[in-house]
């Protein structure tokens, strides 16, 4: 890894030193602003002071990161001149995640001991399909509160229509009406034109905001501005910058939370302006308290908080306690694609109760992105529930 300290008169400076130096690819470690030395240092200005560092990547991995953005601006300038939907060739990875859905499940019932008397709630003699059921939903990782809860409508369920069989029709039923309880989706509809993307690092946040630029812009015919306040790491700045050069958006950066209401000056006859903000460790107290503070700059402000399909429940119910700051919020659930189980999202529409806007099922700019929909939701869950 190369480590480098940089100088300059202001942040805009420092960061095009760092870039020039280190490249895109550079992670900002430290800043902080510094008197000159010396005696006349002391009549002087502060200076800005960046520790930024760079891995040392093979000439193989540069020529494949521009393989990749160039495919990527290849696609967008398709969908832009066609308006038409994209053709996007996919693996077929249905049989496969069957496969590691079957076999995760397997091996859980062998690790958890799951059988009869030790699942809650299930009367003797409970229907052997049934019970089937109640075993996959563990094997979906849907927490053990929200499967109380479940195995207790269908106990009352049996109880009330006096039911000795229970077919699968029935089954189905039953949870599609408790999953239109649960999970809201009507997230997709905008409150207000500035929308803050918050979330840990590594969801997608960047890509996310690609996506619904595009379509906003494309699909919608909304003007749109973005702001870019994830400094921290240089690549994630020119990443959007490529996709706003594209689509033809406006784009600004900002280095402080100070910042960002001359930001919003200078985009303020777009109908929509999406500001992408760090990825910031749930773990970090002090990032999220540079979250907290740029947020609040902001009176009239939307809050999307974007979590991946692929993270466990514990930690997604971490990163959900330390975004407790936010007074009210949507949310976002990225790389359902890579996802062997969806019981993360009921679970997490069970902690919040706050409403699911979008889901993207893969890497593909604008187009693997698409409103919640119930109903998809019910039958990703179902469809391996063979009853």
């Amino acid at each position: 890894m190369k480590v480098k300290k940089f100088l300059a008169n202001d942040n805009h400076e420092a960061m095009l030193k760092v870039k020039t130096e280190l490249g895109p690819d550079a992670v900002i470690l430290h800043q902080r602003k510094v008197k000159p030395k010396g005696f006349f240092g002391l009549f002087k200005k502060p200076l800005v002071e960046i520790v930024a560092a760079r891995e040392e990547i093979s000439t193989n991995s540069e020529n494949k990161d521009k393989n990749v953005e160039a495919s990527v601006e290849d696609k967008l300038k398709r969908k832009i001149d066609s308006k038409a939907t994209s053709i996007n060739v996919k693996e077929n990875k249905e049989d496969l995640n069957k496969e590691i859905t079957e076999i995760k499940g397997m091996l859980q019932a062998v690790l958890c001991g799951i059988n009869n008397k030790q699942i809650p709630n299930i009367p003797s003699g409970t229907n052997e399909s049934l019970t089937q059921f109640y075993n996959y939903l563990i094997t979906q990782e849907i927490n053990e509160e929200l499967l109380y809860k479940i195995v207790d409508q269908f106990n009352d369920l049996i109880k009330d229509n006096n039911l000795g069989e229970v077919d699968k029709s029935i089954v189905y039923s039953k949870f599609d009406e408790l999953i239109r309880g649960l999970v809201t989706d009507q997230g997709h509809m905008l409150d207000s034109k500035i929308i803050f993307f918050v979330g840990p690092t590594g969801v997608g946040k960047t890509t996310t905001i690609a996506k619904l630029a595009a379509n906003f812009s494309i699909n919608e015919g909304k003007t749109v501005g973005l702001i870019s306040a994830d400094t921290y790491r240089i690549a994630a700045v020119e990443q959007l910058k490529t996709y706003c050069n594209i689509l033809n958006v406006p784009m600004e950066v900002i280095y402080e939370s100070s910042e960002v209401n001359d930001a919003i000056k200078k985009l303020r006859d777009k109908d929509i302006i999406l500001i992408d903000t760090a990825g910031r460790s749930h773990k970090n107290v002090q990032q999220v308290q540079e979250l907290k503070h740029l947020i609040n700059e902001v009176q009239e402000k939307e809050i999307y908080l974007v979590m991946s399909c692929t993270t466990n429940n514990k930690d997604l119910k971490e990163i959900i306690k330390s975004y407790e700051f936010l007074e009210d919020y949507k949310i976002i659930f990225t790389k359902l694609d890579e996802a062997t189980t969806v019981g993360q999202i009921l679970n997490v529409a069970y902690e919040t109760k706050k409403p699911i806007s979008y889901i993207t099922t893969g890497q593909s700019v604008p187009d693997d992105i698409e409103i919640l929909d119930i109903n998809k939701v019910s039958s990703l869950l179902l469809k391996e529930a063979e009853l």
